[in-house]
């Protein structure tokens, strides 16, 4: 492809574009360049591709953005298209205008061959005519976009050098309507034609307004632009991974509250707000109004259990336990499937029985939260006999993993694919396509060590090849969320982490590290690497939340999210130990670390947007760094999945992992830490006690055990205090 490179001002009224002026820029032009009467600025560039532009305003008045445009020729609608948590292939799929929550329309429910459906995002259009994606600087993960060209071998990303100076900006790709030509444009202030994305369609008016410039006032993008050779969607993800990591420095999130106390507020809330004694188990949704007081799997039945039995309180765990036995009590059908749900009066049903416009949906269960269940389940028992080697599981526990375990072989064997929704009662796929079932490669692998069988660990290795291949080919992941069609998601790519990792500790191949790298990659750029300037007035602005390490879960919701949905992400930190590659182990960290900081809390309480606190131990899912729900900075009153992923990361991962070899030391945890001589200093600056779990290791030559994580010992370390612990 050749490309021109532009300089624009673009005048508008409102939000509507009046006239865009360009000057072309060359190798030859200068330093200085010029755009019609009125506007001069200069264009700074160096070989390392950073690129620094100023715009001066001569004469005053206008309401115009300034920005710079790259204009592809030779353009085709087979080029990939990136824009981190925004578009992922250009997001050119099919698309329908449906309300929230989406489901497939029943003239359109085909089984495997369902086709693939997305929510009306901002997207290219599959179709000839119109089509452009406008997106700004909070929409995304991080600024910038990029493309792959497979058949030059070509991959090209732009970033801004610093994105929290560039929280107002536009990204916008323009396509002509023939596809051979496409326009790359970034322009500061953002202003976004009508209609604008409100969940989950393109349907508002766009509220953005330029502002005249002062006669002699200047404004000055600064970018990075990278352009390289790369074989395949690995090497392009792999690329922009390393862009996305120069966005960080050294920076983490402040230490405001240890792992160990955020976990004990959470634990209170449990046993105070979700606790059903009448029913047996902790409630996965306590919030007023709610259809369904547990679901399966996806967000948080039989995940949240293993956390609250391993380090709760005596009366916590017991009542874990009585979750789990009510739950294999009632949840297994013939088939070999859970219930997906169970309703607020105690009801066992499929995932959409309230929904009465949409009947064909009643028998309906996502197959990710069947997924979900079966791999945590597999773990609990693991858990419980590392904990006491002399503990059976109770044969009918068994039965239903075996059962659970059975459905997904035959899914593979007859279908080659696991499908997005099955029918609760015959395990058959309704609607197909989609990686929603990405973590069963970990659930038969699990299940495989558990049951000797190999006919489970055969399955395990087809189809997580099988995943491998199709992140490679198509460069997203979707349909892990039950509430967002087939929109490219990072639930399911976090799942695909997990899933190498678990066959890599299975049979050692080092193509599981390959596809790993592969995975992490991709989803590193679901994930915020800088702190979003929350506009001042707002809640996070007034808390200081600081956005680094926060996930965005797909492209239909648009905002990131603390946590992964829903894991502690320890394949991670398998995938540094098997590569020494730095990357993977600040991305866990930084993962990691964000969530205590959004635990509602004494003296830090957390306001909705009705003006309602959130209870103690509650995290809301939204850091909104969008205007998609018109809450920047804000939250919704809801306790949510998020808590999870807070007690997932805190019983399954250290919360310091020291590496004296390489002299790097990881604070996941709220404290901070530092080797000296023989010994690891740990230093806690808030004030909270803190029971912090230690990993020391040097040159890891094996794959860590589940149960080495699950045996860490603790250091206590006082609040404002010190403590010291051996190296060896």
């Amino acid at each position: 492809m050749i490309s021109k490179l532009y300089v624009e001002v673009s005048h508008y009224e409102g939000a509507e574009l009046q006239k865009r002026l360009r000057a072309l820029r060359s190798g030859d032009s200068g330093p200085e360049f010029r755009i019609d009467q009125g506007w001069a600025g200069r264009w700074i560039e160096d070989p390392k591709g950073r690129l620094e532009v100023e715009f001066r305003s001569e004469c005053g008045a206008a309401a115009a953005a300034t920005g710079v445009a790259w204009e592809w020729e030779g353009w085709s609608s087979e080029v990939y298209v990136l824009m981190p948590a925004g578009a992922y292939a250009g997001n050119r799929f099919r698309s329908i205008r449906v309300p929230y929550s989406p489901r497939v329309p029943e003239e359109l429910v085909r089984g495997v061959d369902t086709p693939e459906l997305i929510t009306d995002v901002p997207r290219l259009s599959l179709e000839p005519g119109p089509s452009r994606i406008q997106l700004k600087s909070g929409d995304l993960a991080f600024p910038g976009f990029g493309w792959f060209e497979s058949r030059s071998r070509r991959g090209w990303f732009v970033l801004a050098a610093n994105p929290a100076e560039a929280a107002d900006w536009l990204w916008e790709i323009e396509e002509s309507d023939d596809r051979r030509r496409a326009v790359f444009r970034l322009a500061s202030p953002g202003i976004r034609q009508s209609p604008v994305y409100r969940l989950p369609m393109m349907c508002a008016d766009s509220p953005d307004c330029a502002v005249p410039w002062r006669e002699g006032e200047s404004r000055t993008l600064r970018l990075q632009v990278f352009e390289w050779h790369c074989d395949d969607l690995a090497q392009f993800f792999g690329r922009v991974a390393a862009c996305r990591a120069s966005l960080s420095g050294d920076g983490t999130v402040p230490a405001v509250l240890p792992f160990s106390a955020a976990f004990r507020l959470i634990e209170e809330h449990y046993n105070r707000d979700c606790w059903r004694e009448a029913f047996g188990f902790y409630a996965t949704d306590c919030n007023p109004g709610s259809h369904y007081a547990f679901q399966t799997g996806w967000c948080g039945g039989m995940i949240a259990t293993l956390p609250l039995w391993m380090m709760g309180l005596p009366e916590t765990a017991a009542r874990a336990r009585k979750t789990v036995e009510t739950f294999f009590r009632n949840a297994p059908r013939p088939c070999g499937l859970f219930w997906g749900k169970c309703t607020r009066e105690g009801v066992w049903t499929a995932d959409f029985t309230h929904d009465k416009a949409r009947p064909y949906t009643h028998s309906w269960t996502l197959t990710r939260r069947q997924a979900d269940a079966l791999w945590y389940l597999l773990k609990h028992l693991e858990w419980l006999e590392t904990e006491d080697p002399a503990f059976r599981a109770p044969p009918d526990w068994d039965r239903a993993l075996r059962a659970a375990t059975d459905v997904f072989v035959r899914l593979w064997r007859k279908n080659r694919q696991f499908g997005q929704f099955l029918h609760q009662e015959t395990g058959e796929i309704l609607v197909g396509g989609s990686t929603s079932g990405a973590l069963v490669p970990a659930a038969l692998a699990a299940a495989w060590r558990r049951f000797r069988e190999e006919e489970y660990l055969r399955v395990a290795r087809e189809s997580g090849r099988a995943f491998a291949d199709h992140l490679l080919r198509a460069g997203y992941t979707n349909g892990g969320p039950g509430d967002a069609l087939q929109n490219p998601d990072s639930e399911s790519c976090a799942a695909l982490v997990e899933s190498f990792a678990e066959l890599l500790a299975a049979d050692g191949d080092p193509a599981w590290v390959e596809a790993g790298r592969c995975a992490a990659a991709l989803l590193s750029t679901w994930v915020m690497p800088y702190d979003f300037p929350f506009p001042e007035g707002t809640e996070f602005a007034r808390l200081n939340i600081r956005s680094r390490g926060s996930v965005f879960a797909n492209t239909q919701n648009k905002h990131s999210a603390p946590g992964i949905c829903t894991h502690a992400g320890v394949g991670l930190l398998h995938l540094f130990r098997a590569t020494g590659d730095v990357r993977w182990m600040d991305l866990l960290r930084d993962i990691a670390r964000f969530l205590p900081q959004v635990v509602s809390r004494p003296g830090c309480e957390i306001r909705a947007k009705d003006g309602r606190v959130l209870p103690s131990g509650w995290i809301n899912e939204r850091v909104n760094t969008s205007d998609w729900d018109d809450n920047i900075g804000g939250v919704f009153h809801g306790s949510t999945w998020s808590e999870v992923a807070l007690l997932l990361t805190v019983a399954e991962l250290p919360g310091v992992y020291a590496r004296p070899d390489i002299g790097r030391v990881w604070c996941l945890d709220h404290v901070e830490a530092e080797i000296a001589g023989d010994s690891l200093i740990l230093k806690n600056p808030t004030g909270h006690d803190a029971e912090v779990r230690v990993l020391v290791e040097s040159r890891p030559s094996k794959l860590l055990a589940r149960a080495d994580l699950w045996r860490l010992p603790r250091t206590r370390v006082p609040a404002g205090g010190e403590a010291r612990v051996p190296l060896s």
